[in-house]
């Protein structure tokens, strides 16, 4: 064939080793340029001109092009080329087989007869050699006829390659998960040709009527693939540039690594890399909350409150404690979670026999936790029916579990003596006993320095008495959840005494202007948080929010109250109460199954961490803490071990979501989670708002119950050590004081001890991961 007619054929043939470096098959090398010039005049009118080049592949090979120009007319028997001493690698070409014939020394013979003209130019790529260090060479090049004359000879200088990188580079006009945008896709290539087509990967769940420019777009697989409108030429080194418009990202975002690819004509490769593009969505907006005025204070009820120093010197009792040999059938429900002085309260009992009913203040009272302050004995019960479990709407099995159908027992009158706070109230019949929660708020318009929250919703979704909590199952678990049944959990205490009593202990040991409230008071009052209070306390588990409740949080961080999650995996579910009176809520479980029923459902923007700083990553059983050096730990050696405390849940700064700006991770430590088994790692964070608040995540369940020592019974650590106690006091004290900007400001030299013996009380652990 001619020259200019050559193909590539893959032919291969062991050759021998160059300095025991070579080792390879003879394959496929490109012989000549498409286009031949044939020199007019005698052949000693036309020189070699012997020229060599090298271009890096990304895989660190080399490619030796040799190019000469034919001095004599001929059929070709061989090219003989000299390579760089040293020379390592396994060697291919085209049209012909490569062998070692020396000592740095290939030869290339061709698989089909090759005549050349005066003047027609050789083009010979030698594929994946390893160049020694070094360089520049003088190297050989000699073209032999069959008559055994040379047809071309000569000598040409290889200077060491520059390395091409594909460089791939992508970015988005508008990288804002769930909208539209043009994405940009770069990359060098990293061999010549004529290019035909680019091969792009899109992020996940790209949709859109995608387009481009000088060629056409198809899409694949979760691939673009942009086929140009005129195949051209280009050289090595050349940067693509290719956009695809109207590209429709998904409302799940991340940091992608997406692939890259260029092919010529005959599908060889041009390039072939990854590059990364962070796609963040920033917080989603939430819709205004309105700032509802205070109700009048009713008559007989105080303008203002006796301070929690004041509160806490009056006498207190241990009687409040139910020991666990009065667990047992007798469990009572109120029908309000919440209430404030002026208010009545029904409480419902189910027991049979008389029972007395003691509400007990709960706080510090010289190390006791509560003060008696209402009691009603010799009440009658009787046997309530049993509750029931079913309903429907829009179609799905909602299988709520209520006993809304229970005769009142009492109403009991919230009247002066109740003192804003947190109350259980004891229900016995003297065989059995068991808890009522309440919490009595300070609707009297003062502001205070710290509000602290009961996370009664999440108490609800882990409530299985009498029938189905949300974690029942997957197909078998509650779509409503109602307050109108007892807590099957902590002694009819929810996951107050598990988890909360201790940050109230602590709270008024150290006698802070502190006030209270529970999730249902954060969704109906919400817009008067900033009026309520400068700095609000989450719990420990506060999972389950509604959109007036996160709207509300949100608005009051822009309204400069500070935020303390003392706790991991808030605001991480969505639900929705059926009506003003806040007595029931739904939980999508049924479009999506557990997903649906998350705020990051709705999307990337709706996640925790946007909203507080980490997100929940798993379930832990109690794993070591370690103090760092930090502001969190000032007063703590820096190595001192806090064995347990990264316990219930624990939170993490995902990549792939929003970071607030200045977010610093103040904690760190890796435990284990409890479902699959795999390290799991914990970040607690803290950040500074555009408006001045500050926010601080804890992310773990642990802060509360090591401040009373008394932490879940199914944790690995049910008992933190005096020490343990202590690390933990002073970084909440240190939380306190940095959060509260200098407001909140505990008494460091103290450690309030719990005089009573409270019996440890097992957390649901029921969660799909």
């Amino acid at each position: 064939m001619d020259i200019s007619d050559a193909v590539r054929l893959r032919v291969g043939r062991r050759f021998s080793s160059i300095r025991r470096k070579f080792g390879a098959a003879g394959m496929a090398v490109l012989l000549a340029a498409a286009t031949l010039t044939v020199a007019a005049g005698p052949a000693t009118a036309v020189v070699a001109n012997v020229t060599i080049t090298g271009t890096a592949v990304s895989n660190g090979t080399t490619t030796l092009t040799y190019r000469a120009t034919a001095t004599r007319a001929g059929t070709v028997r061989d090219i003989t080329v000299t390579i760089p001493q040293g020379t390592g690698g396994r060697v291919t070409s085209v049209n012909g087989t490569v062998r070692t014939v020396a000592t740095g020394v290939l030869r290339w013979t061709p698989s089909t007869t090759v005549k050349v003209a005066v003047g027609a130019r050789f083009a010979i790529p030698f594929y994946g050699l390893t160049l020694p260090s070094g360089g520049p060479w003088t190297l050989s090049f000699t073209a032999t006829g069959t008559t055994g004359v040379a047809l071309s000879s000569g000598t040409g200088q290889l200077t060491r390659p520059v390395t091409i990188s594909p460089n791939v580079a992508i970015t988005a006009s508008n990288p804002i998960p769930g909208q539209k945008t043009t994405l940009y896709y770069y990359g060098t290539l990293t061999s010549p040709g004529i290019l035909s087509a680019v091969r792009m990967q899109l992020p996940t769940g790209t949709t859109g009527a995608v387009t481009s420019i000088n060629g056409t777009l198809t899409t694949s697989g979760g691939y673009a693939t942009w086929h140009a409108a005129t195949p051209r030429s280009v050289a090595a080194g050349a940067r693509l540039a290719i956009p695809i418009n109207g590209a429709v990202l998904s409302k799940y975002g991340g940091i992608f690594t997406l692939a890259v690819s260029a092919t010529n004509t005959a599908g060889g490769l041009m390039m072939s890399g990854s590059g990364t593009l962070a796609l963040i969505a920033p917080p989603a907006p939430m819709p205004a909350v309105a700032v509802a005025p205070f109700r009048a204070i009713p008559a007989g009820c105080p303008s203002s409150w006796p301070s929690t120093t004041a509160e806490n010197v009056k006498a207190g009792t241990g009687a409040w404690v139910i020991p666990e040999s009065m667990n047992g059938t007798l469990a009572a429900y109120l029908t309000d979670v919440s209430a404030t002085c002026g208010d009545t309260v029904d409480i419902k009992v189910t027991s049979g026999n008389p029972v007395s009913v003691v509400a007990y203040r709960m706080g510090h009272y010289a190390g006791l936790g509560a003060r008696e302050v209402w009691r009603q004995d010799n009440v009658p019960t009787v046997v309530q029916p049993a509750p029931t479990t079913g309903g429907t709407a829009n179609g799905h099995p909602l299988r709520m579990t209520s006993a809304a159908s229970w005769s009142k027992t009492l109403s009991i009158p919230v009247t002066s003596g109740w003192v804003p706070g947190t109350y259980l109230i004891r229900v016995s019949d003297g065989r059995f006993a068991s808890y009522v929660p309440l919490t009595v708020r300070d609707d009297t318009g003062t502001k205070h320095d710290l509000l602290i929250q009961q996370a009664n919703t999440t108490w609800e979704a882990y409530n299985s008495y009498g029938g189905v909590s949300f974690y029942s199952g997957l197909d078998t678990g509650s779509g409503r959840l109602t307050f109108d049944r007892p807590y099957g959990e902590g002694q009819g205490s929810g996951q107050y005494l598990p988890l909360e009593q201790g940050l109230v202990f602590w709270a008024e040991s150290k006698g802070l202007d502190v006030t209270y409230w529970t999730d249902n008071d954060l969704d109906e009052f919400g817009g008067q948080l900033p009026l309520r209070a400068g700095t609000i306390f989450l719990p420990g588990h506060d999972e389950y929010y509604s959109l007036g409740m996160r709207a509300a949080l949100s608005q009051s961080i822009t309204r400069g109250v500070n935020v303390a999650n003392l706790g991991a995996n808030a605001a991480f579910r969505r639900i929705t109460f059926t009506d003003g009176t806040r007595r029931a809520w739904d939980i999508d479980r049924y479009t999506a199954g557990f997903d649906s029923t998350t705020w990051r459902y709705l999307g990337d923007a709706y996640a925790s961490q946007p909203l507080l700083g980490a997100e929940y990553f798993c379930a832990d059983l109690g794993h070591t803490l370690t103090a760092g050096s930090g502001w969190l730990f000032q007063g703590i050696a820096a190595g001192t071990a806090i064995p347990g405390f990264l316990a219930g849940e624990v939170d993490f700064v995902w990549p792939g979501l929003y970071k607030h700006p200045g977010l610093a991770i103040v904690a760190s430590g890796t435990g284990t989670c409890r479902t699959n088994g795999q390290a799991t790692p914990m970040h607690a964070t803290a950040f500074s708002a555009p408006s001045g608040a500050r926010v601080f995540n804890g992310s773990t369940f642990a802060y509360g119950c090591f401040l009373v020592r008394r932490c879940p019974s199914n944790w690995n650590v049910t008992a933190p050590s005096a020490a343990s106690q202590q690390a933990v006091t002073i970084m909440v004290n240190n939380i306190a004081d940095w959060v509260g900007r200098g407001t909140i400001q505990p008494p460091v030299d103290t450690v309030a001890a719990m005089r009573v013996a409270v019996p440890k009380q097992e957390l649901p652990v029921n969660n799909e991961r």
